[in-house]
């Protein structure tokens, strides 16, 4: 019985201990900055004040599991961002994804409604990319992380491996760009014109706000462009994730997304006038207590992996071997 015991914790209770628990809630606090568009300046033409000086905020991101079905979990993130006067803006989402590799899982109309907590249906959407976390033991290579504001799956390139807080880390960078595709974040757009004269495009300019990324091609396509000039809506996304090595998760993470006006020039959207800057970092206390917690967990699973099987099957031999002996010696 110690072998088949040995047996069952290898390959059955080890890899049931390694998948996203049905029942996990858990959060994690960042630190950061915010800017955003000084609207009177903009109606004014107040160029030097277009962005409000940087305000220090706190964000609690939560993940939550709704429901599973097998190996497949509806969860919930939750990002909870105070600023400085203590009022909050909520940013939530719902997925459904694997709970083995977190990869997307598409359900059907009818897994929706089973699986998906009533009060979650206006903030399920369907993705692609990972959404929180890296899976266990993950690859040193580049991967696809989803972004909420752009709808879309960003590059995560692979860079190194270092170390933090004592443990092994895989370090990725995304540098991404694209056409915000959140509709709640568009339809705050709704009363903004739809042009804008060249005129204040070449006093963006002039006054550096444009980012500094933007502004040799915005010049160059400036004089080519018709007045008014079209205008849309973009974000740009900067991560530097710092991903530990055996359990996938982020240790720590440093994120500055914008959300600009954006100019349409030789194929493609080049961002003119910020409208909301926000940088994040994970706080360090977080990344001391997520570090001691995923050593402690390591140490569980070497346990339970490799040395618990070993020496009940050590002990499962001796004692066959026992019964034979007594079993001759009758």
């Amino acid at each position: 019985m110690l072998i088949v015991g040995a047996v069952i914790i290898r390959f059955a209770v080890l890899p049931a201990m390694t998948k996203l628990p049905d029942d996990l809630s858990q959060s994690q606090r960042y630190d950061g900055t915010m800017q955003a568009l000084n609207s009177q300046a903009f109606a004014a033409g107040d160029f030097a004040a277009l962005l409000t000086p940087k305000m220090p905020i706190t964000a609690d991101r939560s993940l939550t599991v709704d429901a599973v079905d097998g190996d497949t979990a509806v969860v919930t993130s939750n990002s909870v961002v105070t600023l400085p006067d203590s009022s909050t803006r909520d940013d939530v989402h719902t997925y459904a994804v694997d709970r083995v590799d977190y990869s997307p899982v598409e359900l059907t109309d009818a897994q929706k409604d089973s699986l998906v907590p009533a009060d979650r249906r206006t903030t399920f959407e369907a993705h692609s990319g990972l959404t929180f976390s890296w899976p266990m033991d993950p690859a040193a290579t580049d991967t696809m992380l989803y972004d909420p504001v752009t709808r879309t799956a960003q590059r995560a390139t692979f860079v190194d491996e270092s170390e933090v807080q004592g443990r092994k880390v895989y370090n990725y960078r995304v540098d991404a760009a694209g056409p915000i595709g959140n509709p709640a974040l568009l339809a705050g757009f709704h009363g903004f014109p739809a042009q804008l004269p060249k005129a204040m495009i070449e006093g963006l300019l002039r006054a550096g706000v444009v980012p500094e990324k933007s502004r040799e091609a915005l010049t160059a396509a400036l004089p080519l462009l018709p007045d008014p000039v079209a205008i849309g809506f973009g974000s740009t996304n900067e991560i530097a994730a710092a991903v530990d090595a055996e359990f996938g998760a982020p240790l720590k993470v440093e994120q500055t997304q914008g959300m600009y006006v954006t100019v349409s020039a030789d194929g493609r959207d080049i961002p003119a006038l910020p409208l909301s800057i926000v940088s994040i970092h994970t706080a360090e206390n977080e990344v001391v207590a997520s570090a001691n917690t995923f050593s402690k967990n390591s140490t569980m699973l070497s346990i339970l992996g490799v040395w618990l099987p070993v020496a009940m099957v050590v002990i499962g031999i001796a004692l066959l071997s026992l019964g034979i002996v007594r079993r001759r010696a009758a």
